[in-house]
């Protein structure tokens, strides 16, 4: 299986760190490919860096898929551009939060989700409430820039 994951903002030393994660947790014989995004904000920390960011996603998303990757990964907590990816795209797209508070609900009852920055924070906690969690998952702010 060969999954690309992208990271939608432009900074190519997160890219590489979330490469690195995701290799160490993949199946034996899963390549995974990262690929940081050529257009759009350097850091995503709300809804304006994140419609900033939706065109250079769906650009590597599709260019994925015509390199014959059979899965994507939003490699941006915010989920960014899913829904669009999603829709664009035939392979499964995946993003980062849905699959973190899904994961999450199998080990917790309760759980907090940590956010850089308090503008970050909104749009995560209306994911959180897209995702049926809202009961279950409170979202904070670390106020780190």
């Amino acid at each position: 299986m060969r999954i690309l994951v992208v990271n939608p903002n432009t900074t190519a030393g997160m890219t590489d760190k979330i490469a690195a994660a995701a290799r160490s947790v993949a199946a034996s014989g899963t390549e995974i490919v990262a690929a940081t995004s050529r257009m759009g904000p350097v850091s995503i920390e709300g809804y304006y860096d994140e419609a900033l960011a939706v065109p250079g996603l769906l650009r590597e998303i599709a260019d994925g898929e015509r390199q014959g990757f059979d899965a994507a990964v939003v490699a941006c907590f915010d989920d960014t551009g899913l829904d669009a990816a999603r829709a664009m795209a035939a392979v499964p797209v995946v993003g980062i939060c849905e699959a973190a508070l899904v994961t999450a609900s199998f080990v917790a009852a309760r759980f907090s989700v940590v956010t850089t920055l308090e503008r970050s924070r909104v749009p995560i906690e209306n994911l959180v409430a897209r995702y049926g969690m809202a009961a279950r998952a409170r979202v904070r702010a670390a106020n780190i820039p």
